[in-house]
C-alpha cells in the first residue's frame, strides 16, 4: 500500500510514475503460485527490474540528445510587438510651402504638428552563431550516448548475473534444507528406536535420553534455515520485480555441464569486449573530444549570423489603418549582420581556460593509467575465476566419492545400532560425517556455477561460446 501511495505520487508530474504504476498493477497481489526456471526468472527480472527501468530511462534521455544533436544549427529567434505611450506630449515642425521673398528667393513656411501619444511597433530577431566547435559539440552527445548504451548493458548484465546466482542459491538453501530434514526425520527414528529398546530393557534411560536431546537440537538448526531462505527469497522477488506476497516455486537443479577454458585464450579474445574496458575507452574517447573543442573555441574565431526587423506604424495606432490602403511603416534599425568575434582572455597562458584545458590533459593521462589498471585487474579477475573452475571440478569429484563411503558408513552404523551393537553417539558421528560431505558437494556445485556466471559477466558472453 506505501508503495502504491508512493508512485501515486510520482504520477502526478511525471510519465516515467505511470509506467511503474502500470507494472505494479500487473503485478498487484499474489495471483498463484508461480513457477519460474533459470531462464523464466532472467526474463522477469529484465521485465520488470525497476534498476533497470531507471538505466533505460537515462539511456532514452541520452538517446534523445543524440538524435537531436543536429538542433544547435537553428536559429535563436525572438519575436516581440511592443505598444507605447509618451509621457508628455510631442510635436515636430512640418514643411507646408515655400513663401517667394525678393529678390528672387524662395523661404520654407513650417507650421508646428503634434505628434501621437501613441506608437506600436514589431520585432523580429534571428540570431546563429556558428564556429567549428560545434561538430565536436555533435560527437559528444553522440559517446555520450554510447556511453550510456554501454551502462545500460552493464546493468542488464548484472541483473542476469545476480539473478542467476540467486536462483541457484536458493536452489541450495532448499536441498541444504531437505537435507536437514532428512537428518532430523533420521534423529526421530533413532529416539523411537531407543524408546522401544528402553521399553525391552535392552537400552539404559541414558541412551534414549540422549537420543531426544539430539533429535530436538536440531529443530532450530531448521527454523534457522527456513528464517534465512525467507530472507534470500524476498530479495529475489525484488530483484524480478513482483510482488512480495507472490509465491514462487524454483524448477531446476544445481548441475551444469563441465567447461575446460584456458585463461591466456579467454583473456586474448574476450579482453577488449569487457564492459569495463569499453566503458573506460569512451570515457577517453570524450575527454579527448572535449579537449579538441576547447582548443577549437580558443584558437579559432566564431561567426555570428544575424537579421532583425523593427518595423513602426507611423501615426496614430488607434485613428490611422494598420494594414491595407493607408497604412505605413517603416524600420529604424532593421538589418542583415556577419560578425566575426573571438576571445582573446582565453589566449593567456594564466587564464581559466587555459587551465582547465591542462586539466583536460591530465584527466586523459589519469583515464589511460585507469584503463592500464582495468585491463590487469580484469586479467587478473579472469584468471581467478578459471582457477576457481578447475579447483571446483576437481573437488566435485572427490566429495561425490567422499559422500557413498559416508554414506555406506553411516547406514553399517544404524544398522548396527537397530541391532543393538552399536553406541548412538557413533551413529551420530556418522550422521554428521554424511551430512558433512554433502553438504560440501552442494557448495562446490554451487561455487562451480557461480564461478561460471561470473565468468560470463566477465568476458561479456555467454556460457554455451565458451564450451565451443
Amino acid at each position: 500500500e506505501l508503495e502504491r501511495q508512493a508512485v501515486e505520487k510520482a504520477e502526478a508530474g511525471s510519465p516515467v510514475g505511470l509506467e511503474v504504476s502500470g507494472d505494479l498493477e500487473q503485478e498487484a497481489g499474489p495471483e498463484g503460485v508461480l513457477l519460474l526456471d533459470e531462464e523464466l526468472a532472467v526474463r522477469t527480472a529484465l521485465e520488470n527490474n525497476l534498476q533497470l527501468k531507471t538505466e533505460a530511462v537515462d539511456l532514452r534521455i541520452k538517446e534523445r540528445a543524440a538524435d537531436y544533436a543536429w538542433n544547435r544549427f537553428i536559429p535563436s529567434v525572438q519575436a516581440s510587438g511592443t505598444m507605447g505611450r509618451m509621457n508628455e506630449a510631442q510635436s515636430m515642425d512640418v514643411l507646408t510651402s515655400f513663401q517667394e521673398v525678393p529678390p528672387d528667393t524662395d523661404i520654407p513656411a513650417y507650421q508646428s504638428a503634434n505628434l501621437p501619444q501613441w506608437s506600436v511597433s514589431a520585432g523580429l530577431d534571428f540570431s546563429l552563431t556558428l564556429n567549428l566547435a560545434m561538430y565536436n559539440g555533435i560527437l559528444g552527445t553522440r559517446i555520450d550516448y554510447r556511453q550510456g548504451r554501454i551502462s545500460y548493458e552493464q546493468a542488464q548484465r548484472r541483473v542476469v548475473r545476480d539473478v542467476r546466482k540467486s536462483f541457484y542459491n536458493l536452489l541450495l538453501m532448499q536441498e541444504n534444507r531437505a537435507l536437514m530434514q532428512e537428518n532430523i526425520d533420521a534423529a526421530q527414528r533413532r529416539y523411537e528406536q531407543a524408546q522401544i529398546n528402553y521399553e525391552n530393557g535392552m537400552v539404559p534411560e541414558l541412551q534414549v535420553l540422549s537420543a531426544r536431546v539430539a533429535w530436538e537440537n536440531m529443530k532450530p538448526q531448521l527454523k534457522q534455515l527456513d528464517l534465512g531462505y525467507q530472507q534470500a527469497l524476498q530479495g529475489f522477488k525484488m530483484s524480478l520485480g513482483v510482488d512480495m506476497n507472490r509465491e514462487i516455486e524454483l524448477e531446476g537443479s544445481i548441475e551444469a555441464e563441465a567447461v575446460t577454458v584456458d585463461a591466456e585464450k579467454l583473456i586474448e579474445e574476450y579482453l577488449t569486449d569487457r564492459l569495463d574496458v569499453r566503458s573506460m575507452l569512451g570515457t577517453i574517447e570524450a575527454l579527448e573530444n572535449q579537449l579538441q573543442a576547447t582548443k577549437l573555441q580558443v584558437y579559432t574565431p566564431q561567426l555570428i549570423l544575424g537579421f532583425n526587423m523593427d518595423p513602426g506604424l507611423v501615426g496614430d495606432p488607434w485613428a490611422d489603418p494598420w494594414f491595407g490602403d493607408g497604412a505605413e511603416w517603416n524600420q529604424r534599425s532593421g538589418m542583415f549582420r556577419l560578425t566575426l568575434a573571438m576571445s582573446l582572455d582565453g589566449l593567456l597562458p594564466f587564464s581559466q581556460t587555459q587551465i582547465g584545458m591542462r586539466e583536460l590533459e591530465d584527466n586523459i593521462q589519469k583515464t589511460r593509467l585507469g584503463l592500464l589498471q582495468t585491463i590487469r585487474g580484469a586479467k587478473m579477475e579472469i584468471d581467478s575465476t578459471v582457477r576457481q573452475l578447475e579447483k571446483s571440478r576437481d573437488t566435485i569429484d572427490t566429495l561425490l566419492l567422499n559422500v557413498e563411503r559416508a554414506r555406506r558408513a553411516y547406514e553399517m552404523a544404524e544398522e548396527a545400532y537397530n541391532a543393538g551393537s552399536q553406541e548412538l553417539l557413533e551413529v551420530q558421528n556418522a550422521e554428521i560425517e554424511l551430512k558433512s560431505a554433502q553438504l560440501e558437494v552442494l557448495k562446490e556445485r554451487y561455487n562451480y556455477l557461480s564461478a561460471l556466471i561470473d565468468l560470463e559477466y566477465q568476458l561479456n558472453t555467454e556460457i554455451e561460446k565458451l564450451s565451443e
